[in-house]
Order: structure tokens, then C-alpha cells, then sequence
């Protein structure tokens, strides 16, 4: 009989396995020439190497790398930052906003169909920049690097976002079982963004929308989560989005409506001035040293807090890979 488990870069991993697992970041995006001029770029390895070492000294277990391909990801880079610092990482297929991209990139020109060829291709034959090579330091060969999650992302509205994209991410997920998590612009749309994918028969338990703590709203939220949508919150360390009045009270308010596991944490640090290491910021140590224990101080069950911090979006990723 199978198993379900998380795919991440060194293989597959039994979802209880990651531990304290940050849902939505960033380990390396390289610049991308010809996309936005403001786009973040995360290229100091040595410093996000000794980052995740220190949160693996205090307990963390892993982190979804949420960067797709064409716009900064490196499945190799991704691959030894795990070996060498024993967190897991969770990379990402699907694509980004157009903004991220070469002007000519093809991938927005694509139907639905060989979209979802493409995103099922790496699915199944590994990161197309990770995939069986012999390494030019140690004439290793190494092997495949698989993604774990389908990440793409929409624009304000469903009218502006890359409609065939999503018909692809969608077929994709109902062929693999793959989660989509899915950026979105400070929570806009989302009720269209839901409609959406039911109607191409995805269920909601296969969708993370991200950064919807941006949009404060209980009631929405609690419609998402009992809709069966798992809600991504990453303002923790963001002053303009005021989390004292954002998403503190609303993370609050879930938990009191027994909504706490229709929800994951996040730090969202594409932004190298996040970084202890890199910036100065805040950092992965604050997963434990602000987030954890404001949970603990809010007097949430250890069982709640393991599932904000890493459970919840594990039984989120975890699949049956038959294909």
C-alpha cells in the first residue's frame, strides 16, 4: 500500500517529518534580465546557508521555497542548501507574476495544454535546471530535483490574470494531486479566484492563498477555511501592515473559531533585508523567538501551534505519488 509524502528536493519526506516548516519563502532568486527593475533578488548563499543552520540548531524543519522557474529559481542551489544544512526544502513548479519575467519569455504565450505539459513535465522529470547532470566540482552525477507544490500567482482580478496558466495549474493538480499555492495581490479576488477552480473541478482542499492576512477580514476568511481552503498569513514582520491590528487579532479570531488548522505561517522573505544574516531583519530565528512564543502567550494548545507552524501545510502538500 502507498504512502503519502511531501516531495521535496532530496527526495520524498513523511509529512510529520518536517517539523516547524515556514509555508511560503524565498532561499535564492537570481536576477532575472529583462524583468521588473524592483524585483527582489536572494543570491548570498553563504549567508541563507548559515540562516538555515541556525534554524535547524533550534528546531526548524523546513521551508516551501516558493520560487517557480524562469524567474530567479535554481534547483541546484536549492538542493545543496538542503544537504548542506539538513532543513528541507519544498520547491515549487508554475510561474510567477508577468512582472517577474523577460519580456519574451514564452511561457505566457503558452496554451493551457502545454502548460500544463510543462508544469507535469518537471513534475514528473525533475526541475528542468536540476535534472540529472554530473556535477563540475566532485564528477558526481547527481539526480533528478523535484518540485513539492504548484505555485502560481494572480494578478488583482481574475480578468487580469493568466487565464490559461490556471487552466494548466488546474489540470495539473487534478492529475498529480499536487497543491496550488497561490500568490495573490494582498488577498484581492479571491472569492473569484475560489469559483474559479471549483468550476474546473479542483477541490479547495488543494489550495494555499497566500498572503491574505493583507486583507484582514474574519468573515472572509472564515468562509475560505470552511470552504476548505488553507490560508497562507506572512505580515509577521512587515510594520506597514500593522500586524498588531492585522494579523495578530485575525489569527486570533480564527483560533477561537476553531479555524486554527485551516491555517499556515509564513515569513515570505524574498526581501534579503529580512534576513538576520543578509539585512539585519528579523530572520528565521523569529519563527521561535517572536511568532512561537506569542502563540504560547496566547495561550493556544501545543497541537494548534505545531499545526500553524508546519503541520498544516504539510497535510496540505503530502500526495500519493503514483504517476
Amino acid at each position: 500500500m502507498s504512502t503519502s509524502s511531501v516531495m521535496t528536493v532530496l527526495g520524498p519526506v513523511a509529512p510529520a517529518a518536517l517539523g516547524v516548516t515556514d509555508a511560503h519563502s524565498h532561499l535564492y532568486i537570481a536576477s532575472v534580465p529583462g524583468g521588473a527593475a524592483d524585483a527582489p533578488v536572494l543570491t548570498d548563499v553563504a549567508g541563507v546557508a548559515r540562516e538555515l543552520a541556525g534554524f535547524r540548531r533550534l528546531g526548524g524543519g523546513a521551508i516551501v521555497d516558493c520560487q517557480p522557474g524562469g524567474c530567479g529559481r535554481d534547483g541546484n542551489v536549492l538542493r545543496r542548501l538542503s544537504q548542506e544544512t539538513g532543513v528541507h526544502v519544498i520547491a515549487a513548479t508554475g510561474f510567477h507574476r508577468r512582472v517577474y519575467y523577460p519580456t519574451d519569455a514564452p511561457l505566457f504565450g503558452m496554451s493551457a495544454e502545454r502548460a500544463a505539459e510543462y508544469f507535469l513535465g518537471e513534475i514528473r522529470d525533475g526541475l528542468t535546471e536540476a535534472r540529472p547532470q554530473r556535477s563540475s566540482e566532485t564528477s558526481e552525477v547527481l539526480g533528478a530535483c523535484y518540485p513539492g507544490v504548484i505555485k502560481i500567482a494572480a494578478e488583482a482580478t481574475l480578468d487580469a490574470s493568466p487565464l490559461p496558466l490556471f487552466e494548466a495549474a488546474a489540470e495539473v493538480c487534478k492529475a498529480t494531486g499536487y497543491a496550488i499555492e497561490m500568490h495573490t495581490e494582498r488577498g484581492a479576488s479571491v472569492e473569484a479566484f475560489l469559483a474559479f477552480f471549483g468550476g474546473r473541478g479542483v477541490s479547495p482542499r488543494r489550495l494555499v492563498f497566500c498572503h491574505v492576512d493583507k486583507r484582514p477580514d474574519f468573515g472572509l476568511h472564515r468562509e475560505l477555511a470552511q470552504a476548505g481552503v488553507l490560508l497562507e498569513y506572512d505580515t509577521f514582520f512587515r510594520p506597514k501592515y500593522d500586524p498588531e491590528r492585522g494579523v495578530w487579532p485575525l489569527l486570533g479570531r480564527m483560533a477561537a473559531a476553531g479555524l486554527a488548522g485551516s491555517v499556515a505561517l509564513a515569513t515570505d522573505m524574498a526581501d534579503p533585508a529580512l534576513w538576520a544574516e543578509l539585512g539585519g531583519g528579523p530572520g528565521l530565528a523569529a519563527i521561535f523567538s517572536l511568532i512561537k512564543a506569542r502563540l504560547e502567550r496566547m495561550g493556544l494548545p501545543d497541537e494548534t501551534i505545531a499545526g500553524l507552524l508546519g503541520g498544516n501545510v504539510a497535510s496540505r502538500l503530502s500526495v500519493h505519488r503514483t504517476f
